[in-house]
Protein backbone atom coordinates (compact mmCIF):
# COMPACT_ATOMS: atom_id res chain seq x y z
CA UNK A 1 0.00 0.00 0.00
CA UNK A 2 1.37 3.18 -0.92
CA UNK A 3 0.55 5.60 2.09
CA UNK A 4 1.85 8.45 0.77
CA UNK A 5 -0.76 8.59 -2.05
CA UNK A 6 -3.61 9.11 0.29
CA UNK A 7 -1.20 12.00 1.99
CA UNK A 8 -2.83 15.34 1.31
CA UNK A 9 -0.54 16.46 -1.84
CA UNK A 10 0.48 19.55 0.22
CA UNK A 11 2.59 16.87 2.59
CA UNK A 12 3.63 14.54 0.08
CA UNK A 13 7.45 16.27 -0.16
CA UNK A 14 7.45 17.00 3.48
CA UNK A 15 10.36 15.06 5.55
CA UNK A 16 9.18 14.00 9.16
CA UNK A 17 10.62 16.30 11.97
CA UNK A 18 13.50 14.04 13.53
CA UNK A 19 14.11 14.57 17.33
CA UNK A 20 17.77 13.64 16.89
CA UNK A 21 19.05 10.61 19.10
CA UNK A 22 17.41 9.25 22.50
CA UNK A 23 19.24 8.75 25.50
CA UNK A 24 17.09 5.07 25.18
CA UNK A 25 18.52 4.83 21.86
CA UNK A 26 21.62 5.24 22.39
CA UNK A 27 21.45 2.80 25.44
CA UNK A 28 20.66 0.15 22.88
CA UNK A 29 22.54 0.48 20.17
CA UNK A 30 26.33 1.05 22.54
CA UNK A 31 25.45 -0.33 25.69
CA UNK A 32 26.58 3.07 27.12
CA UNK A 33 24.38 4.36 30.57
CA UNK A 34 26.23 7.01 31.41
CA UNK A 35 24.56 9.58 29.35
CA UNK A 36 24.46 13.19 29.11
CA UNK A 37 22.10 14.89 26.61
CA UNK A 38 22.85 18.31 25.17
CA UNK A 39 20.97 18.16 21.94
CA UNK A 40 17.54 19.10 22.26
CA UNK A 41 18.02 22.42 24.61
CA UNK A 42 16.33 21.04 27.44
CA UNK A 43 17.37 22.26 31.37
CA UNK A 44 19.71 19.42 33.18
CA UNK A 45 17.73 20.36 36.30
CA UNK A 46 14.49 18.31 37.29
CA UNK A 47 11.98 20.40 38.91
CA UNK A 48 11.79 21.43 42.49
CA UNK A 49 9.86 19.48 44.82
CA UNK A 50 6.67 21.78 45.23
CA UNK A 51 6.23 20.78 41.57
CA UNK A 52 7.19 16.96 41.66
CA UNK A 53 4.08 17.37 44.78
CA UNK A 54 1.65 19.52 42.75
CA UNK A 55 2.35 16.84 39.86
CA UNK A 56 1.88 13.64 41.99
CA UNK A 57 -1.71 15.31 43.49
CA UNK A 58 -2.23 16.04 39.80
CA UNK A 59 -2.13 12.32 38.96
CA UNK A 60 -4.73 11.14 41.46
CA UNK A 61 -7.09 13.21 39.67
CA UNK A 62 -6.42 11.21 35.97
CA UNK A 63 -9.79 9.98 35.71
CA UNK A 64 -10.94 13.55 35.75
CA UNK A 65 -10.57 15.85 32.79
CA UNK A 66 -8.17 18.67 32.98
CA UNK A 67 -9.48 22.68 34.09
CA UNK A 68 -7.17 24.86 32.66
CA UNK A 69 -8.75 27.30 34.70
CA UNK A 70 -5.99 27.85 37.54
CA UNK A 71 -3.30 27.96 35.43
CA UNK A 72 -4.90 30.41 32.74
CA UNK A 73 -5.78 32.65 36.18
CA UNK A 74 -1.88 32.49 37.34
CA UNK A 75 -0.57 33.34 34.24
CA UNK A 76 -2.71 36.39 33.40
CA UNK A 77 -1.21 38.12 36.60
CA UNK A 78 2.40 37.03 36.12
CA UNK A 79 2.03 38.19 32.52
CA UNK A 80 -0.36 41.32 33.41
CA UNK A 81 -2.75 40.29 30.93
CA UNK A 82 -6.33 39.47 30.72
CA UNK A 83 -6.65 35.61 31.02
CA UNK A 84 -8.74 35.46 27.65
CA UNK A 85 -5.86 36.75 26.19
CA UNK A 86 -3.90 33.06 26.69
CA UNK A 87 -4.48 30.03 24.55
CA UNK A 88 -2.78 26.51 26.11
CA UNK A 89 -0.97 23.99 24.11
CA UNK A 90 0.95 21.03 23.63
CA UNK A 91 4.09 22.62 23.98
CA UNK A 92 4.21 26.49 22.26
CA UNK A 93 5.26 24.94 19.20
CA UNK A 94 1.29 23.44 18.89
CA UNK A 95 -0.34 27.06 19.32
CA UNK A 96 2.24 27.96 16.47
CA UNK A 97 0.85 24.88 14.35
CA UNK A 98 -2.62 25.87 14.77
CA UNK A 99 -1.83 29.73 14.22
CA UNK A 100 -1.06 29.36 10.94
CA UNK A 101 -3.57 26.43 10.05
CA UNK A 102 -6.33 29.21 11.52
CA UNK A 103 -5.21 32.16 10.10
CA UNK A 104 -3.18 31.24 6.97
CA UNK A 105 -5.11 30.50 3.98
CA UNK A 106 -3.65 28.84 0.53
CA UNK A 107 -3.65 32.38 -1.40
CA UNK A 108 -1.29 33.64 1.34
CA UNK A 109 2.20 33.35 2.32
CA UNK A 110 4.50 33.18 5.14
CA UNK A 111 7.42 35.13 6.09
CA UNK A 112 10.27 33.17 7.47
CA UNK A 113 14.27 34.13 8.39
CA UNK A 114 16.50 31.68 6.61
CA UNK A 115 17.67 30.61 9.93
CA UNK A 116 14.80 30.33 11.69
CA UNK A 117 13.66 27.46 13.23
CA UNK A 118 13.11 24.16 10.74
CA UNK A 119 9.61 23.41 12.69
CA UNK A 120 7.71 26.32 11.00
CA UNK A 121 7.48 25.27 6.89
CA UNK A 122 5.76 22.43 7.24
CA UNK A 123 2.98 24.14 9.17
CA UNK A 124 3.12 26.69 5.89
CA UNK A 125 3.27 23.78 3.36
CA UNK A 126 0.71 21.93 5.06
CA UNK A 127 -1.57 24.95 4.32
CA UNK A 128 -0.88 25.12 0.57
CA UNK A 129 0.52 28.70 1.25
CA UNK A 130 3.82 30.02 -0.10
CA UNK A 131 6.79 30.58 1.91
CA UNK A 132 9.22 34.04 1.44
CA UNK A 133 12.29 33.48 3.39
CA UNK A 134 14.57 36.39 3.95
CA UNK A 135 18.47 36.06 4.73
CA UNK A 136 19.65 35.86 8.01
CA UNK A 137 21.49 38.45 9.64
CA UNK A 138 25.51 38.23 11.28
CA UNK A 139 25.51 35.01 13.32
CA UNK A 140 22.34 33.50 11.63
CA UNK A 141 20.44 36.07 13.79
CA UNK A 142 17.34 37.96 12.33
CA UNK A 143 17.79 40.95 9.84
CA UNK A 144 14.80 42.88 10.63
CA UNK A 145 14.77 45.02 7.30
CA UNK A 146 15.24 41.65 5.28
CA UNK A 147 12.42 40.33 6.69
CA UNK A 148 9.65 43.37 6.07
CA UNK A 149 11.15 43.42 2.49
CA UNK A 150 9.90 39.50 2.01
CA UNK A 151 6.48 41.13 3.12
CA UNK A 152 4.28 41.90 0.07
CA UNK A 153 0.03 41.59 -0.21
CA UNK A 154 -0.34 38.50 0.02
CA UNK A 155 1.75 38.09 3.79
CA UNK A 156 -0.71 37.38 6.36
CA UNK A 157 1.99 36.14 8.78
CA UNK A 158 5.44 36.49 9.84
CA UNK A 159 7.20 33.66 12.25
CA UNK A 160 10.06 35.08 14.42
CA UNK A 161 12.18 32.96 16.98
CA UNK A 162 14.05 35.21 19.06
CA UNK A 163 16.61 34.20 21.25
CA UNK A 164 16.69 31.63 17.71
CA UNK A 165 16.26 27.93 18.06
CA UNK A 166 19.80 27.50 15.98
CA UNK A 167 22.06 30.21 17.69
CA UNK A 168 20.48 31.91 20.31
CA UNK A 169 21.00 34.94 18.42
CA UNK A 170 18.05 37.46 20.44
CA UNK A 171 16.22 40.72 18.90
CA UNK A 172 17.49 43.66 20.57
CA UNK A 173 14.45 45.82 21.71
CA UNK A 174 15.05 48.49 19.09
CA UNK A 175 14.87 45.99 16.42
CA UNK A 176 11.54 44.21 17.96
CA UNK A 177 10.12 47.90 17.74
CA UNK A 178 11.47 48.61 14.54
CA UNK A 179 9.41 45.44 13.44
CA UNK A 180 6.28 46.40 14.86
CA UNK A 181 6.20 49.45 13.68
CA UNK A 182 7.38 48.92 9.65
CA UNK A 183 4.58 45.65 9.37
CA UNK A 184 0.98 46.22 8.47
CA UNK A 185 -1.29 46.06 10.93
CA UNK A 186 -3.45 42.88 8.51
CA UNK A 187 0.25 40.79 9.13
CA UNK A 188 0.00 38.87 11.77
CA UNK A 189 3.62 38.60 14.10
CA UNK A 190 4.36 35.43 15.49
CA UNK A 191 6.84 35.85 18.19
CA UNK A 192 8.30 32.79 19.39
CA UNK A 193 9.99 32.76 22.64
CA UNK A 194 10.79 29.87 23.85
CA UNK A 195 14.07 31.03 25.70
CA UNK A 196 13.44 34.41 26.56
CA UNK A 197 14.12 33.74 30.02
CA UNK A 198 17.83 33.45 29.23
CA UNK A 199 18.13 36.22 27.56
CA UNK A 200 20.31 39.58 27.86
CA UNK A 201 19.90 42.51 29.02
CA UNK A 202 19.64 44.27 25.62
CA UNK A 203 16.84 41.48 24.83
CA UNK A 204 13.32 43.20 24.48
CA UNK A 205 11.23 42.94 27.83
CA UNK A 206 7.50 42.45 28.73
CA UNK A 207 6.62 41.24 25.33
CA UNK A 208 3.59 39.83 26.93
CA UNK A 209 2.24 43.34 26.88
CA UNK A 210 2.98 43.73 23.18
CA UNK A 211 -0.72 41.97 22.01
CA UNK A 212 -2.32 45.02 24.60
CA UNK A 213 -1.68 48.08 22.12
CA UNK A 214 -0.47 45.83 18.86
CA UNK A 215 -3.19 43.26 18.11
CA UNK A 216 -1.55 42.02 15.01
CA UNK A 217 0.87 40.42 17.32
CA UNK A 218 1.22 37.20 19.14
CA UNK A 219 3.96 36.36 21.84
CA UNK A 220 4.39 32.11 22.56
CA UNK A 221 5.79 30.89 25.33
CA UNK A 222 6.84 27.83 26.99
CA UNK A 223 7.71 25.72 30.41
CA UNK A 224 9.98 23.57 28.48
CA UNK A 225 13.34 25.43 28.75
CA UNK A 226 13.99 27.31 31.61
CA UNK A 227 11.28 26.14 33.71
CA UNK A 228 12.09 22.69 32.87
CA UNK A 229 9.03 20.87 31.89
CA UNK A 230 9.74 19.58 28.45
CA UNK A 231 8.13 16.18 29.44
CA UNK A 232 5.25 17.89 30.24
CA UNK A 233 4.81 19.49 26.83
CA UNK A 234 2.93 22.86 27.74
CA UNK A 235 3.07 26.30 26.37
CA UNK A 236 0.80 28.85 25.99
CA UNK A 237 -0.04 32.28 23.75
CA UNK A 238 -0.38 35.78 24.52
CA UNK A 239 -2.49 37.72 21.76
CA UNK A 240 -5.96 39.86 21.26
CA UNK A 241 -9.03 38.79 22.82
CA UNK A 242 -10.74 37.90 19.60
CA UNK A 243 -7.62 36.40 18.04
CA UNK A 244 -7.63 34.06 21.20
CA UNK A 245 -11.55 33.33 20.41
CA UNK A 246 -10.99 32.51 16.68
CA UNK A 247 -7.79 30.13 17.15
CA UNK A 248 -10.48 28.46 19.82
CA UNK A 249 -12.62 27.08 16.94
CA UNK A 250 -10.17 24.66 15.30
CA UNK A 251 -8.41 23.93 19.02
CA UNK A 252 -9.05 20.34 20.01
CA UNK A 253 -10.60 19.66 23.82
CA UNK A 254 -8.49 19.48 26.99
CA UNK A 255 -5.06 20.32 24.72
CA UNK A 256 -3.13 19.70 27.59
CA UNK A 257 -2.92 17.15 30.34
CA UNK A 258 -3.94 17.74 34.37
CA UNK A 259 -0.67 16.74 35.66
CA UNK A 260 1.29 19.15 33.01
CA UNK A 261 -1.24 21.78 34.56
CA UNK A 262 -0.70 21.11 37.65
CA UNK A 263 3.32 20.82 37.15
CA UNK A 264 3.19 24.77 35.11
CA UNK A 265 0.89 26.52 37.79
CA UNK A 266 3.47 25.74 40.57
CA UNK A 267 6.40 26.35 38.47
CA UNK A 268 4.95 30.09 38.29
CA UNK A 269 5.40 29.93 42.16
CA UNK A 270 8.96 28.74 42.46
CA UNK A 271 10.17 32.33 41.10
CA UNK A 272 14.06 31.36 43.13
CA UNK A 273 14.09 28.16 41.35
CA UNK A 274 13.65 29.89 37.83
CA UNK A 275 16.03 32.63 38.97
CA UNK A 276 18.73 29.99 39.90
CA UNK A 277 18.46 28.04 36.48
CA UNK A 278 18.84 31.06 34.70
CA UNK A 279 21.80 32.29 36.61
CA UNK A 280 23.34 28.91 36.46
CA UNK A 281 22.73 28.55 32.69
CA UNK A 282 24.32 31.80 32.16
CA UNK A 283 27.23 30.95 33.75
CA UNK A 284 27.73 27.59 32.19
CA UNK A 285 26.94 29.45 28.75
CA UNK A 286 29.38 31.76 29.42
CA UNK A 287 32.47 29.17 30.47
CA UNK A 288 31.70 26.86 28.05
CA UNK A 289 31.92 29.30 24.96
CA UNK A 290 35.13 30.62 26.17
CA UNK A 291 36.59 27.23 26.51
CA UNK A 292 35.60 25.90 23.09
CA UNK A 293 36.60 29.42 21.65
CA UNK A 294 40.48 28.57 23.71
CA UNK A 295 40.31 25.28 21.69
CA UNK A 296 39.83 27.19 18.34
CA UNK A 297 36.07 26.48 18.24
CA UNK A 298 34.07 29.72 16.67
CA UNK A 299 31.11 29.96 19.03
CA UNK A 300 28.13 32.39 18.24
CA UNK A 301 27.79 34.88 21.59
CA UNK A 302 24.54 32.94 22.65
CA UNK A 303 21.36 34.10 24.83
CA UNK A 304 19.83 31.09 25.30
CA UNK A 305 20.65 28.03 26.89
CA UNK A 306 23.11 26.47 24.39
CA UNK A 307 25.70 27.16 22.13
CA UNK A 308 26.12 26.82 18.43
CA UNK A 309 29.88 26.34 17.81
CA UNK A 310 31.92 25.51 14.10
CA UNK A 311 34.73 23.27 14.68
CA UNK A 312 35.60 23.34 10.71
CA UNK A 313 36.24 19.85 9.37
CA UNK A 314 36.86 18.29 12.95
CA UNK A 315 33.14 18.36 13.37
CA UNK A 316 32.09 15.00 12.14
CA UNK A 317 34.79 13.20 13.63
CA UNK A 318 34.18 15.71 17.30
CA UNK A 319 30.63 14.73 17.13
CA UNK A 320 30.79 10.70 16.73
CA UNK A 321 33.73 10.87 19.64
CA UNK A 322 31.62 12.33 21.81
CA UNK A 323 28.86 10.38 20.78
CA UNK A 324 30.41 6.80 21.71
CA UNK A 325 31.47 8.43 25.03
CA UNK A 326 27.55 9.42 25.97
CA UNK A 327 27.52 12.68 24.79
CA UNK A 328 24.71 13.17 22.75
CA UNK A 329 25.02 16.85 21.31
CA UNK A 330 23.23 18.51 17.66
CA UNK A 331 24.60 18.35 14.49
CA UNK A 332 23.24 21.19 11.95
CA UNK A 333 22.49 19.55 9.22
CA UNK A 334 19.34 20.69 9.17
CA UNK A 335 20.58 24.22 8.26
CA UNK A 336 22.91 23.22 5.92
CA UNK A 337 25.47 23.91 8.63
CA UNK A 338 28.24 20.63 8.24
CA UNK A 339 30.43 21.97 10.39
CA UNK A 340 28.58 23.36 13.46
CA UNK A 341 27.12 21.36 16.57
CA UNK A 342 24.83 23.14 18.92
CA UNK A 343 25.25 22.25 22.32
CA UNK A 344 22.90 22.63 25.46
CA UNK A 345 24.59 24.20 28.67
CA UNK A 346 24.86 20.88 31.27
CA UNK A 347 25.59 21.22 34.98
CA UNK A 348 28.71 22.78 35.78
CA UNK A 349 30.26 19.06 36.04
CA UNK A 350 28.85 17.87 32.55
CA UNK A 351 30.35 20.88 30.88
CA UNK A 352 33.66 20.28 32.80
CA UNK A 353 33.32 16.80 31.25
CA UNK A 354 32.44 17.58 27.86
CA UNK A 355 34.82 20.57 27.56
CA UNK A 356 37.98 17.84 28.50
CA UNK A 357 36.83 15.08 26.15
CA UNK A 358 36.35 17.59 23.62
CA UNK A 359 40.26 18.68 24.17
CA UNK A 360 41.39 15.52 24.10
CA UNK A 361 39.86 14.50 20.95
CA UNK A 362 40.82 17.36 19.19
CA UNK A 363 44.83 17.06 20.47
CA UNK A 364 44.70 13.48 19.79
CA UNK A 365 43.99 13.86 16.31
CA UNK A 366 46.03 16.84 15.70
CA UNK A 367 48.97 15.62 18.02
CA UNK A 368 49.17 19.25 19.84
CA UNK A 369 48.64 20.48 23.44
CA UNK A 370 45.06 21.32 21.74
CA UNK A 371 45.12 25.16 22.65
CA UNK A 372 43.50 26.53 19.60
CA UNK A 373 44.10 23.60 16.69
CA UNK A 374 40.81 24.42 15.41
CA UNK A 375 41.97 27.57 13.54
Amino acid sequence: MDWNAFLVPALRGLAPYRPGITEEKLRAEQGLHDIHKFSSNESPFPPPPGVLAAMQRALEQSNRYPDSGALLDKLARHQRVPADMLALGNGSIDVIASLVQAFVPADRNVVLSEYGYCAYPPFVTTQSAALRIAASGPDFGHDVDRLLEQVDSNTRMLIVDSPTNLSGRSLTAAQLEHLIAQLPSNVLLVLDEAYAEFADDDAPRDTGQLPLSHPNVVVTRTFSKAYGLAGLRIGYAIAAAGLIDALSRIRPPFPVSRVALAGATAALDDEAHLARVVETTARGRARLAADLRTLGATVVDSSANFVLADFGPHAAHIYDALLSHGFITRQMSAYRLPTHLRIAIGTPDEIDRLVDLVRRLVGARTGSDANGVLA
